[in-house]
């Protein structure tokens, strides 16, 4: 009875240590608990002998569980030669001495393996949603920041040109011509990149930058010195550079009332370098814009590179350095500061601390381990029987499991695994010639392959199979009842070890090898929702500033106050396209109806399009604020791009518990003239940042369906109407914008 209660104390403290993660409770509760069970594994010793040996590696793999790493492998020896020393003392002989140290080092290792290992699958299980979250919030960081420094530059700039080719207007139509030129090719690259920087292809070069920002800082009135020599730079290099150009030169715009600007960079001595220096006064106001140093720190830190700033005599210096022996290969990885941490670092951040490798240490040195194990056992049971035939059968079942362990058996050609299996069983039961009788495990390799290389349910009856052969030899060989148990005990433990151990390491393994892929669908669904975001937020606005950029240029010659108003609808839809690139680029962009009903008119007036709009509902819930903002937005802009349209009728009414959004427009023909102008805007100006119109209802149908909506289109006469409709209390929780079913 004693000795019962204490295996029922020793395996529930074993439990609660394999599976509480004791590394995370109070020391004095793991103290207690150690002690606790060093007393009912050591105590059944003085009154049962020293077969109570057979419980100690309990208290050996609760060892490696409990303590911290400075002790642990410490205790764990010591506890391994408790038993050595019970069966010195009794006088059991150099062989069971042997079998009982080597029994319990195997078995601590085992035991804590296999809970170890069951608490890593869980947590990798776990972690895939981790990792997934990880890459998302990198990805976001790396987009908001192309959008605030590369778009935000493209912007500014195109601002720059438009408000000197409003003071240029009416005198110098030349003149102001040409700048609207150069503003529109500015503003189809800044379309270019609100297209690419999502799918991560947005590709810049120093030598383009350096042409380009020249004319902008004389635009801005900014005299500049420019000495670049930016030849042989490794692509990475010659971009990460580029950013760096642009960035600063952004920031003598925006923030200085810099009135010189110095610009040199070259490769001298391995080393890449680029120094911007102004001599704003107020240029301390850039050390704040968290997106702008902050970003190009963190951009040059992903190539080896480094970033230094300076202020000497009125003058800002911006220096940036890269070491081209330090550029790594392949594109740099974005900096995930955004996410809490980089996915390469979570398992060393988590409680697990095991890796693949590791693992399979672990698993080799318990197949290793199994051999003393079967050696003394046959020692044990017939020393004279060991001879070279025997040592050649283990050294042949070693080989065969070691293959069927790290190998993966399970794809390798039928004839292959059946041989490897059929060569195995022969080596597992063959040394019988020699010793005559059977011993300890003898067919535990057999039967932990078994499971790994044959498929199908057919495997466990194998496995058990091998169990009932050892206990058909057993009985056969008149061994006492007692040995019949621990023999076949012991050969179906063993294999229950081996393939425990060999499935939990190909988990862990299959696991590791898919983080990389489970981070690649994260990005890539993250670049989707971005892109679709960048698409609904800002396409309407860039299709107001192209009409009306190219119509200001077509009117400076002919009719320049008309192209006068034109630009300076410009300038309204660029400055507010700024903001919302920023918010964007922030992650704090709202939408709401009754925004968006203004943004409309502003939008339909500056396309020369007579609006009516009447909203004739009350607050609506924020899901479906957002809904029909989005959808308004949606058909506003398709509308915008085409010609013909002269007047937009829309309203939104609330009814029977419906929100109903109704957007009609005429598709009146155009004069000849206005015609003419339309088809040369459409053939030289329209961007491809937006799918077809047939792609945006499919778009706008499916974010109604997400939340029981309903979308309809028709056609009376000259009129072409879209109706939305959802019910109105609907509450899906607020939830990103752009993202969710479209």
């Amino acid at each position: 009875m004693a000795f019962g209660a204490c295996m029922a104390v020793a395996f529930g403290l074993q439990i609660a240590h394999s599976f509480g993660r004791p590394w995370r409770w109070p020391l004095i509760s793991r103290i207690t608990s150690m002690t606790a069970l060093a007393a009912v594994v050591l105590a059944p010793a003085l009154w049962i002998g020293p077969q109570a040996a057979a419980i100690v590696p309990l208290l050996a793999a609760s060892i490696l569980l409990v303590v911290p790493v400075p002790y642990r492998w410490l205790l764990y020896g010591l506890a391994c030669v408790v038993n050595p020393v019970l069966y010195f003392v009794q006088g059991l002989g150099i062989v069971n001495i042997i079998f009982v140290f080597v029994f319990t080092l195997v078995q601590g290792l085992v035991f804590y393996g296999l809970s170890f290992l069951a608490e890593l699958a869980e947590e990798l299980e776990g972690g895939r949603s981790s990792l997934g979250r990880i890459a998302a919030a990198g990805e976001r960081v790396r987009i908001a920041r192309d959008l605030h420094d590369v778009v935000g530059h493209d912007l500014l700039a195109f601002t720059l040109k438009s408000e000197l080719a409003h003071r240029l207007l009416p005198a110098s139509p030349e003149r102001a011509e040409g700048v609207m030129s150069e503003a529109l090719w500015i503003a189809r690259r800044a379309t270019a990149a609100l297209r690419t920087i999502p799918m991560g292809c947005q590709k810049l070069s120093l030598a383009g930058e350096v042409r380009s920002i020249e004319s902008t800082l004389s635009v801005a009135q900014i005299e500049v010195r420019m000495s670049v020599s930016c030849r042989d730079l490794p692509e990475i290099a010659d971009s990460v550079l580029a950013i760096v150009l642009r960035e600063a030169i952004t920031n003598v715009l925006r923030h200085s009332k810099a009135r010189q600007c110095e610009v040199d960079g070259g490769v001298r001595d391995g080393l890449a370098w680029l120094s911007v220096a102004n001599d704003g006064v107020n240029s301390d106001a850039v050390s704040s814009d968290g997106s702008g140093l902050e970003n190009l720190s963190s951009r040059l830190a992903a190539v080896g590179g480094r970033l230094t700033v300076t202020r000497e005599d009125g003058w800002f210096r911006l220096l940036a350095e890269i070491r081209l022996s330090d550029v790594p290969a392949g594109a740099p990885a974005p900096p995930s500061d955004a996410g809490g941490g980089k996915p390469a670092e979570l398992l060393r951040q988590s409680s697990v601390r095991w890796a693949p490798g590791t693992v399979n240490l672990l698993t080799l040195a318990v197949l290793l381990g199994y051999i003393p194990i079967l050696i003394t056992n046959i020692l044990w049971r017939n020393p004279a029987g060991f001879t070279w035939g025997v040592g050649i059968c283990l050294a042949v079942l070693l080989i065969t499991q070691l293959a069927h362990t790290f190998f993966g058996p399970r794809v390798w050609p039928t004839p292959v695994r059946m041989t490897t299996l059929s060569i195995q069983a022969v080596a597992s039961f063959l040394p019988m010639v020699w010793v005559g009788t059977l011993w300890g495990s003898m067919g535990g390799f057999l039967a932990g392959s078994i499971p790994l290389v044959v498929r199908g349910r057919r495997r466990w009856a194998l496995y058990a199979a091998v169990g009932g052969v050892v206990l058909a030899l057993d009985v056969a060989g008149g061994d006492e009842t007692t040995l019949l148990g621990y023999l076949v005990i012991s050969t179906l433990q063993t294999g229950l070890v081996i393939y425990g151990l060999t499935s939990l390491s190909a988990l862990v393994a299959e696991l590791h090898a898919t983080r990389k892929e489970i981070v690649r669908l994260a990005v890539e669904q993250e670049r989707l929702g971005v892109a679709r975001k960048v698409n609904e937020l800002l396409d309407r606005d860039l299709s107001t500033i192209m009409w009306n950029c190219g119509v200001a240029r077509g009117l400076t010659l002919t009719e320049p106050e008309r192209a006068q108003e034109h630009i300076m609808e410009v300038l309204v839809a660029a400055r507010r396209l700024v903001a919302e690139v920023r918010s964007t680029a922030s992650g704090y962009r709202h939408v709401s109806l009754a925004a968006e009903v203004d943004s409309t008119r502003a939008a339909l007036s500056a396309a020369g399009i007579e609006a009516q709009v009447d909203i004739a509902c009350a607050r609506l819930a924020e899901e479906a604020d957002v809904v029909l903002a989005m959808v308004l937005r949606d058909a506003i802009t398709g509308m915008v791009r085409r010609s013909g349209v002269r007047r937009c009728v829309v309203t939104v009414t609330r009814e029977n518990g419906y929100v109903r959004l109704r957007v009609s427009h005429d598709r009146a023909t155009a004069t000849p003239r206005e015609e003419g102008r339309l088809r040369l805007r459409l053939s030289r100006d329209r961007t491809s940042l937006s799918e077809s119109d047939e792609d945006r209802l499919e778009q706008v149908r499916a974010r109604l369906d997400a939340v029981n909506g309903d979308l309809r289109t028709e056609t009376t006469g000259e009129w072409f109407h879209l109706t939305a409709e959802l019910p109105s209390d609907v509450m899906a929780g607020p939830r990103p914008v752009g993202e969710g079913a479209a």
